[in-house]
């Protein structure tokens, strides 16, 4: 019988060893796992370097849009007098291909200016996404974390238009809670930016 009980005590004692204890058990499960999230969309509305750097381009576009609107009203007058003038004659067909010289120059100033544009405000987005990687690489090897997911700015308001209320719907991240690191991504991109511009 001693034999018996010893052979269980020997047991117990070698399962106890080998699985870990309840404390230890609990620890892992609490162990934040190694995920953060950044979100772009917020960065991209709100962080003033970009603002700054976007808003002669805005200007520009905004004076394109005069320029494309002024167009737009000597073509209307032009295709008034057109309708007032007498059908076929000479003054008329003038008047139609002049309209039609019109309109090919606004398209092509429209499509050249708007292309150069969007390129010159494509690189600016770049540059900031480039920088941004490049700092989330280094705040991520620092911390121990694996994987970070880029979050939208999204809300399910019914007031907002379909396009928005699908980008809700479909956004990658439904819930986090203590994942975002995007204010310790400004603050790094606002210390880059403060050090670049100390750079002789």
């Amino acid at each position: 019988m001693n034999c018996k009980c010893f052979l269980a005590c020997l047991t117990v004692a070698l399962v106890l060893s080998v699985v870990p204890t309840l404390p230890a058990v609990l620890a892992q499960e609490a162990a934040p796992l190694p995920i953060a999230i950044v979100n772009m969309d917020r960065v991209f509305k709100t962080y003033p370097p970009l603002l700054e750097k976007l808003a002669p381009i805005k200007e520009a576009a905004q004076e394109l849009a005069k320029k494309e609107q002024l167009r737009a009203v000597e073509i209307e007058t032009l295709v008034a007098k057109i309708r007032m003038a007498q059908p076929g004659s000479p003054e008329q067909q003038r008047m139609q291909q002049q309209a039609a010289e019109l309109q090919g120059e606004l398209q092509q100033l429209s499509q050249k200016e708007r292309g150069e544009l969007q390129q010159r405000e494509a690189a600016i987005f770049l540059d900031l996404y480039r920088q941004m990687e490049d700092e989330v690489r280094k705040y991520a090897q620092a911390k121990g974390i694996k994987l970070v997911l880029r979050q939208q700015d999204s809300s399910l308001d019914a007031q907002q238009s379909v396009v928005e209320i699908l980008k809700s719907l479909n956004r990658g991240i439904i819930y986090e809670d203590g994942l975002d690191i995007t204010d310790e991504m400004l603050k790094a991109l606002d210390a880059r930016n403060a050090a670049g511009a100390t750079k002789p």
